[in-house]
C-alpha cells in the first residue's frame, strides 16, 4: 500500500527532526518517544487514508477525527491533552518539559521546510490565539521560554 509507505516516511522525518530539536533543549528522552503512537494500527491507517490515499468520504473523515483524538489524548506535549473543559476553556498547568517539546514538535516543521521558527512568529500564534486553550501558569512558562529563546538567539 503507497499510502502506508508514504505516511511512514513523514513520521520517521518528522520524528527525525524533532528528534534534533529536543537534543538540543536536553530532552533525549522524549525526542526518542515523541509520536510513537503515530505508528499504531488506530493512528496510523486513518492518517495514511485520508492524507496519501486521498479519500475524501464521511467513513475515513470519521476515522482519522478519532485518530487525532486518540493521538492528543496520548501525547503530553499537545496542549489538547491538558483541557479540561473547551467550553470554560479550563486547562491543566503542563509540565516544562511538555511544553518544550510542544514548542520543539511546532520547530520541526519548518526544519522540514528549511526554515527557522522566529520567536515572535510562535509568541503572536501560540499566546495571542484564542484557539489554543492553555492554563495561565502554562501561557507564562511559554512566554517565558520563548522570551528566553529569543535573547539566547540574539
Amino acid at each position: 500500500m503507497a499510502a502506508c509507505w508514504r505516511y511512514f516516511l513523514y513520521v520517521a522525518d518528522h520524528k527525525l527532526n524533532v528528534l534534533v530539536e529536543c537534543w538540543r533543549e536536553g530532552l533525549y528522552l522524549q525526542g526518542i518517544v515523541h509520536d510513537l503512537s503515530k505508528f499504531h494500527p488506530e493512528e496510523f491507517v486513518p492518517y495514511a487514508l485520508k492524507f496519501y490515499a486521498d479519500r475524501k468520504d464521511e467513513q475515513t473523515e470519521l476515522r482519522w477525527q478519532y485518530a487525532w483524538l486518540r493521538h492528543q489524548n496520548r501525547n503530553k506535549h499537545h496542549w489538547e491533552h491538558w483541557v479540561v473543559n473547551k467550553q470554560t476553556r479550563e486547562a491543566l498547568p503542563m509540565p516544562r518539559k511538555y511544553i518544550i517539546e510542544m514548542v520543539c514538535d511546532w520547530r520541526s516543521f519548518s526544519r522540514k521546510w528549511g526554515r527557522k521558527v522566529k520567536a515572535s512568529g510562535l509568541l503572536e500564534r501560540i499566546l495571542k490565539s484564542d484557539s489554543i486553550i492553555l492554563h495561565p501558569a502554562t501561557r507564562q512558562e511559554l512566554n517565558d521560554y520563548i522570551q528566553s529563546q529569543a535573547h539566547a538567539s540574539r
